[in-house]
């Protein structure tokens, strides 16, 4: 019974750290996003559009 629990226990702590895990590459992308999209450097701002190009993103 022991070690049941012990399972039970070990994966709930992986989900609770994979739904962790998942809102902070959620949160990086979009301010990624937002911070290269909006920017007003050129440079950076064209890269990422060049990128999205490349992904075959539709941009405009």
């Amino acid at each position: 019974m022991s070690i049941q629990a012990n399972t039970i226990s070990t994966s709930a702590a992986k989900t609770n750290e994979l739904g962790t895990a998942r809102l902070v590459a959620v949160a990086f992308a979009a301010a990624m996003l937002f911070t290269v999209g909006f920017a007003n450097s050129a440079a950076i701002h064209d890269a990422a559009h060049d990128t999205r190009h490349v992904q075959s993103f539709p941009c405009h």
